[in-house]
């Protein structure tokens, strides 16, 4: 698991700290859980080289594209706690997308079970249970 990706680290952040601070909350980035990357993975790995040879296929979901805001609703929601996210402004960023989906799903017929909802609430439970207790250790990041 890593907490320096967005999710990850503002549903630590706000249940460890109870304090986020979020620069730019309007910026747009697609957001897809790891078991559904593998899941993609094996699809593609199992379908012809004639559907997949030289094709590039975006992992994820088209309603999994969020604004980081919206993140902080969506972890703010799930683990129901009282806390303070304080908003920076920030005019541009570089990783300011939406992804679509579409080739994935219509020509693999590829579909999602995770949504980012059940991500936070994964995370939730390994932190809540204790499992990870050093979340600065660099395991944890990039």
């Amino acid at each position: 698991m890593r907490f320096d990706l967005t999710v990850n680290e503002f549903t630590m952040e706000l249940l460890i700290n109870r304090t986020l601070m979020i620069y730019g909350e309007q910026f747009w980035r697609p957001y897809v859980h790891v078991n559904d990357i593998a899941n993609a993975v094996k699809l593609v790995l199992g379908e012809s080289l004639e559907k997949t040879s030289s094709r590039v296929f975006n992992v994820g979901d088209n309603n999994q594209n969020f604004r980081k805001g919206e993140i902080v609703d969506l972890v703010r929601n799930v683990i129901d706690i009282e806390c303070e996210i304080e908003f920076v402004t920030k005019e541009e960023d570089p990783r300011d997308y939406r992804v679509s989906f579409d080739r994935i799903s219509n020509e693999l017929g590829f579909s999602i079970k995770k949504t980012v909802e059940s991500g936070i609430i994964e995370i939730a439970d390994v932190i809540n249970k204790g499992v990870i207790t050093d979340f600065t250790n660099k395991y944890y990041r990039n």
